[in-house]
């Protein structure tokens, strides 16, 4: 008999089989291991009991976490067992547990060895050039490095399925609470990105402050695995290592990420998406049977124009009126700079310190309540009402609504707006696909919207592929 294990892996990567290959190797157990179409099957043979606990002691001291790992289905069968001797190619991920073991041993040849490569995998020991700077000093855009993973819980609000997160093979980026309060007072930030130690640098470097008694280093972050974790899902929002390449469907960047992912979730035809980009825009897609085109596009942000549009409405222009009356120095702002985008131009108006989708994303998780502001998210003729979503705006704004409140209400705002728009779409176009991308799903509240108010329609957040560039 063999033992049969299904291994849901929602990657193409090959790092993990590797793994598991050289596992069998050591262990000495008859056994094989495969990957096809995002599953991994093992094999093993369960006639000598000390060669199968010794693969499992393995397995459970080295075999290390993923974010790709899924469901785990176990059988035993009749199947004779041909040996595997699989390959993996070399991948730019962290210190596997073996290596991290020799590492850190000084009985270990390898102790403090800043040119140890993992063979653990792979036939091949990879290299990845590493030049990041680790400092005890924050500026602006840095990332913390946990030196000292005792310390996680005494500085950051952090829940365990977001901790196998952080310190997965992948070592992906975080963006957590700061608890601490010296922390805090050093970045004047509530919220930042977080990185186990990913590297033989970085772990030397992270071995050494945690010898000084310093818990964490910062370093410039690269965004090179921005993750978050919302509920049971694992999303990558940006990637430069370790997400599945696009393919070159169309040229239309936005309509080939969404065509891509649309053949992750395996959906034939007829699929909606939104893309919500900070960098690309706001707009909706469908795919048909040949190709995808946009069916509703935000058109470009013009504060001038919209300014202007609303001094010429009876109704907005006394409102204008009336919030220069209170806020003169926000109107100034606003007249003297016409190159604000959308962002930047809200966080003007909400009065928050830095103006940018950040500022305004962690300025909406201080509220911890439940139910927003109604916001107006309309469209019309030319597009999207930019006018009246900042004149609602402005009028809560009149009204002292608090900052976090009221930042909290866009985010919720932008996902009703989603699920309105993608319904009246769905009966157009008679679609049950439903695909969700764009860097903007880095807000948890946005993100947790359309999990709560849209999960009847199964919305899609890929697996592998990042939502955005």
């Amino acid at each position: 008999m063999a033992i049969k294990q299904v291994i849901n892996f929602n990657s193409n990567n090959e790092y993990f089989k590797g793994f598991l290959q050289t596992i069998i190797k050591e262990s000495d157990i008859d056994g094989s291991v495969s990957q096809k179409d995002k599953k991994i099957t093992l094999l093993l043979d369960d006639k000598e009991s000390s060669k199968l606990e010794k693969f499992s002691e393995l397995s459970n001291k080295y075999l290390p976490h993923s974010i790709f790992l899924g469901d785990i289905k176990t059988t035993q069968e009749e199947i004779n067992i041909t040996q595997s001797d699989e390959k993996s190619k070399t991948y730019d991920i962290g210190l596997c547990p073996k290596c991290l073991e020799a590492l850190t041993d000084p009985a270990s040849e390898s102790y403090l060895d800043d040119d140890l490569k993992c063979t653990h995998y792979s036939n091949e020991a990879g290299y990845y050039n590493d030049t990041t700077f680790f400092t005890p000093h924050y500026t602006d855009g840095c990332a913390v490095l946990v030196a000292d993973t005792s310390k996680i819980d005494e500085l950051f609000i952090i829940t365990d399925k977001e901790k196998e997160v952080l310190f997965s093979i992948e070592k992906p980026t975080l963006k957590v609470t700061i608890c601490d309060e010296e922390l805090k007072g050093l970045t004047g930030k509530n919220y930042i990105h977080i990185k186990s130690p990913y590297n033989v640098r970085s772990t030397l470097a992270a071995l050494n402050a945690k010898d000084s008694d310093i818990p964490y280093l910062f370093f410039q972050n690269n965004h090179d695995l921005d993750i978050v974790k919302v509920q049971e899902n694992t999303t990558i929002i940006r990637a430069s290592r370790v997400a599945d390449e696009l393919e070159n469907i169309d040229e239309d960047k936005v309509l080939n990420r969404f065509l891509n992912i649309s053949n992750e979730a395996g959906f034939v035809a007829n699929a909606l998406g939104a893309n919500m980009s900070i960098s690309n825009g706001i707009s909706f897609v469908h795919a048909g049977r040949v190709g995808a085109e946009y069916v509703l596009k935000f058109q470009k942000f013009n504060l001038s124009e919209m300014l202007q549009n609303m001094k010429n409405d009876e109704i907005q222009s006394r409102l204008l009126t009336n919030f220069g009356a209170k806020f003169q120095n926000i109107i100034d702002d606003l007249n003297s700079h016409a190159n604000y985008n959308l962002f930047e131009a809200i966080c003007v108006i909400l009065e928050l310190k830095d103006k940018n989708f950040e500022s305004l994303s962690d300025k909406s998780l201080e509220f911890r309540g439940n139910g927003g502001l109604k916001i107006d998210t309309f469209f019309k003729a030319e597009g999207f009402d930019y006018e009246a979503f900042f004149g609602s705006i402005m009028s809560f704004k009149l009204a002292d609504t608090e900052q976090h409140y009221l930042a909290y209400s866009i985010f919720e705002a932008f996902g009703d707006m989603i699920i309105a728009t993608l319904n009246q779409l769905k009966a157009k176009h008679k679609s049950q696909n439903f695909i969700m991308m764009g860097d903007m799903f880095e807000n948890a509240i946005l993100y947790s919207r359309i999990l709560s108010k849209f999960q009847l329609s199964n919305p899609y957040f890929a697996k592998a592929i990042a939502l955005d560039d």
